[in-house]
């Protein structure tokens, strides 16, 4: 299920305008701070291009380099970083560096967790991503507690009959159901050999006749 992940990169860019940033950034220079963010925006078109063409591999320098950048200027929790660390986790997953795309999909939703609350648009987008990640890699351990808590916290935002909260709904009715659990076998009965065997009656004793000649 690639769906959410996909279309991550273009609503986490319009949700930037409604997320104002942190303030745990690099001190202002003049010039040096503009300079500096116009370098960031290049990399993240670069990467997200190398994306929307089918040519992930060729978006990680990008987005490495991005992320590299935005963690100074910006800080780690701002909203600009945490798109350079989603843009970095899907060029790695498209590449086959899941443990890494792993750790920035996990990164981008606890900060936003963190930071701006379960009910926060941004929050909800990354729990997507997150589960859409562990599905992929049929992973029911990891995504089967994540898509629950997605769906409780979907249908109370968005309500029920939202998509949102329908295609969540699907992805947890499609977890696979714990084994039922096997009950032990029941010991064995003790063989009670003095029932089971026959007695056999003793041998009879020759009589000794004293008197024989």
């Amino acid at each position: 299920m690639t769906g959410g992940r996909t279309g991550w990169i273009l609503r986490s860019a319009l949700l930037l305008c409604l997320t104002p940033p942190l303030h745990a950034q690099a001190p202002y220079v003049p010039d040096v701070t503009e300079a500096r963010e116009k370098e960031w925006r290049k990399l993240v078109a670069a990467s997200q291009a190398a994306y929307a063409s089918g040519k992930p591999a060729d978006g990680i320098d990008p987005a490495r380099k991005g992320l590299t950048l935005a963690d100074d200027l910006f800080g780690p929790d701002d909203p600009r970083t945490l798109i350079s660390a989603n843009d970095l986790a899907l060029h790695l997953e498209s590449t086959g560096h899941y443990r890494e795309a792993e750790g920035l999909y996990r990164r981008v939703f606890d900060s936003y967790l963190r930071t701006r609350g379960e009910d926060d648009p941004n929050s909800q987008l990354a729990l997507e991503n997150l589960v859409d990640f562990y599905v992929a890699r049929n992973r029911p351990d990891a995504a089967g507690p994540l898509a629950d808590y997605a769906l409780r916290s979907f249908r109370r935002t968005t309500g029920a009959g939202s998509a949102r909260s329908q295609r969540m709904e699907r992805i947890v009715a499609a977890m696979p159901k714990p084994a039922p659990a096997v009950p032990p076998p029941s010991p064995p009965e003790a063989v009670r050999q003095e029932d089971d065997v026959e007695k056999m009656p003793p041998p009879a004793m020759e009589s000794t006749d004293e008197n024989r000649p």
